[in-house]
């Protein structure tokens, strides 16, 4: 790519960076943390499986040494 080009590119980069909507870190933080509050219930890794047979990610068999 020719020089040109890149700097051509860079500033198609930073206009479309600089037209961002851009929010506060402690209003996106509230955000989060309310996202994950409402859906906690739903998450396995926070709330884990009513049952092992519910785990898809438990392994079938036994370790076996030789």
């Amino acid at each position: 790519m020719s020089s040109i080009a890149q700097q051509k590119k860079i500033v198609e980069q930073l206009r479309s960076e600089a037209s961002m909507v851009c929010k506060p870190v402690s209003e996106c933080v509230k955000d989060m943390i309310g996202f994950m509050n409402s859906n906690k219930d739903r998450d396995f890794l926070v709330s884990g499986f009513a049952s092992k047979k519910d785990n898809p990610f438990q392994e079938k068999g036994g370790c076996l040494l030789l």
